[in-house]
This record gives structure tokens, sequence and C-alpha cells, in this order.
């Protein structure tokens, strides 16, 4: 079955893909059943008149047999799965072909005008397939009807023989195909319209879809994203607790040890400064007249105590201000790692923003 729903064929002239929400196949078997049911009514209905104002019933029966038991059939018999696929193409024709016959027949049975003009039912009734060919062809074999009762049975039907008249007959015949040709052509193009404003809204929903597809894949990155970063995030704000809580150690043990380096600075002072008052004692003894042996020794001693003591006090004094700059340096430390976790905790922050406002663009998008 050629189906032309949704998937789309290439069109014959441009070669673009057209979209369609019309299956033709389908389309083409409601044309046929249309065309049966309309004209077995009309003629059933017709035939019923005929019986009532006195026609022979033999002529009704004929009538409506060539209808129910060749049209009818035929058509229920091709609307079977079974036989859809293969028999709708040939539908169309085989009702031209019948419908052309049974007004033959008509024609043929009951050679009146009235008959004559039943043929203007069947070239409009043809027109239902909205085919140039087929048009065409019911044209043809009206013509070729109408020529052959005119001059074969012309006195009896038409009121003169005269091919004159035969000629506006025909011109009749010819404005009313012209009429269904015309209207075919007119449904066709406004039908390949709406097929393409149809091809156009699948389109630009499937460029919708699609990049409402690309908006939910994007929404997806970012919230993975989001939770990879929510996961470093935590990492490095536990990290941070650490260093923060490992630098404050640091200096409350700095602080500890600039304490005790202040302290023994003093120690060192009061030791210089006693020191300082025995040499000075010394010098007093020395210049008494005592022992000079043991004043030397002494005054040596005291002197190698000085220089120790002053190389103790200058090492102390360093101490302490190392100690100051590795306080100041670890309070710039700890104040960088508060602001560093200050910023991963906005960014994370604005990732939450986002990813909602993401979210929200996408069910806006949706609806």
């Amino acid at each position: 079955m050629n189906k032309l729903s949704m998937t789309g064929i290439v069109h014959p002239r441009n070669g673009k893909r057209v979209f369609f929400d019309v299956d033709e196949h389908y389309l083409l078997r409601k044309r046929n059943n249309w065309v049966v049911a309309v004209f077995a009514t009309v003629i059933t209905v017709v035939q019923m008149l005929n019986f009532a104002l006195g026609i022979p019933l033999r002529f009704v029966l004929t009538v409506e047999g060539i209808i129910f038991l060749v049209l009818v059939p035929m058509t229920i018999v091709a609307s079977y799965s079974k036989f859809e696929e293969q028999l709708t193409p040939y539908m169309k024709y085989f009702n031209m072909i019948i419908i052309g016959i049974f007004m033959f027949m008509i024609n043929h049975i009951d050679p009146h005008m009235i008959n004559i003009m039943t043929m203007y039912f069947y070239v409009a009734i043809m027109g239902i397939y909205q085919d140039r060919f087929i048009n065409l062809m019911t044209t043809l074999i009206t013509l070729a009807i109408l020529c052959y009762y005119f001059f074969t049975q012309g006195e009896f039907i038409f009121h003169s023989t005269n091919v004159n008249d035969l000629l506006y007959y025909i011109v009749t015949f010819c404005f009313v195909s012209v009429s269904n040709i015309m209207q075919a052509k007119f449904n066709n193009n406004l039908q390949l319209e709406n097929r393409s404003k149809t091809q156009k809204v699948l389109e630009a929903k499937q460029a919708m879809e699609d990049m409402l597809s690309r908006l939910t894949e994007s929404v997806q990155s970012i919230r993975e994203y989001q939770t990879n970063l929510n996961t470093t995030v935590d990492t490095t704000n536990q990290r941070s607790v650490e260093i923060v809580s490992s630098i404050e150690n640091i200096l409350y043990s700095y602080e500890v040890q600039n304490e005790n380096s202040a302290s023994h600075r003093q120690q060192m002072i009061l030791i210089c400064e006693k020191v300082e008052s025995m040499n000075a004692e010394l010098v007093k003894l020395r210049a008494a007249g005592e022992d000079s042996s043991l004043l030397s020794s002494y005054e040596l001693l005291m002197a190698e105590l000085k220089d120790m003591l002053q190389v103790a006090k200058e090492r102390a004094e360093n101490t302490a201000d190392i100690t100051v700059q590795n306080k100041s340096s670890l309070k710039d430390v700890l104040d960088l790692v508060s602001t560093q976790q200050q910023e991963m905790t906005n960014l994370s922050e604005g990732f939450n923003k986002l990813e909602k406002q993401m979210s929200r663009m996408n069910r806006k998008n949706q609806v």
C-alpha cells in the first residue's frame, strides 16, 4: 500500500519531500464507494419513481440488476482487506466502464431524450474522482454514446437529426466536462496547498521537538554538572573546613610559641642584666686588688656567657619576628580559603538558579 501519511513522499515536480496527513489509497477507496453509493441511490430512487408512474417492472429490475448484481458486489469485494490493495486502484476504471455500459443499455432499452440527459449525471458523478484522465475518458464515452444514438435512433430520441444540433449537444457535454476538469484542478491545487501548509507545520513541529530535545539534554547536562559540582563543592568545603581547622591550630601554636619566645626573650634580658651586674662587681673586685688569676677566669667566663646570651637574645628576637610574619601569612591564607569557599557556594547557587530557569523554559516550550 502506498502510504503517504506523515512519512511523506517526493513531489514529482519540484523534487521536495512533501508530508501528507491523508492516505491516498484510503481516499481513493472512499471515492470508489462514494461513486457507487451515489449512483446506486439516485438510480434506485428514479426507478422507484418510474415504477410508481407505470414503467414496466421488467425494465426496473433490469436497471437495478446491473447495479446490484454487478456494480455493488464488485465494490463490496474491493472493500475487503484481502483484495483492497490489489483492486482499489482499478475500481475507478471499472466503475467508469460499467456505468458507461449502463448508460448505453438504458438508451438501448428505452431510447428517450430523458435517458440521453441522464448522461449528464454520468459525467458529473465521475467528477468525484478529481482525475483529469477519468473526466476525459468519461466525456469520450458519453460523446460516443451520444453520437451513436444520434445517428442510429436519432428520429426516436431527438427532435431533429440535423448535425448542427448534434454539435450543440456535444458542446454542452464538453462544457460539463470542462467544468469538472476545472473543479478537479482547483480542488487538487487546494489540496496541494493544504498539504504544503501541513508540511510546514510538521517541519515546524519537528524543529520544535528537536529544540525541546536539545533543551532537555542541556538541562540534563546542567543537572549532571550541578550534581558533580555540588559533590565537588561539598568535598571542597569539607577540606576547607579541615584546612581552616589546621590553620587555626597552627595559629594557636604560633601564638603559644610567640608567647614562649617573648617570655624567653624577657628572661634573656634579665639574665643579661644580671650578667652585666656581675661583670660590674668583678670590675670592682679587680679594682680592689683581689686575686687577678681568679678574676681573669671569671671575667673570661662572664664575657663568654655574655656573648652566648647576646646570641640567644638575637635568635629569640628573630624567632619572634618570624612567628609574627608566619602568623600574618597564615591569616592571609585563611582569608583566601574563606573567600574561595564563599565563591564556590555562590557558584553552586548560581547553577541552581540556572537549572530552575532552564526547567521553567522547558515546561513553557512544551506547553
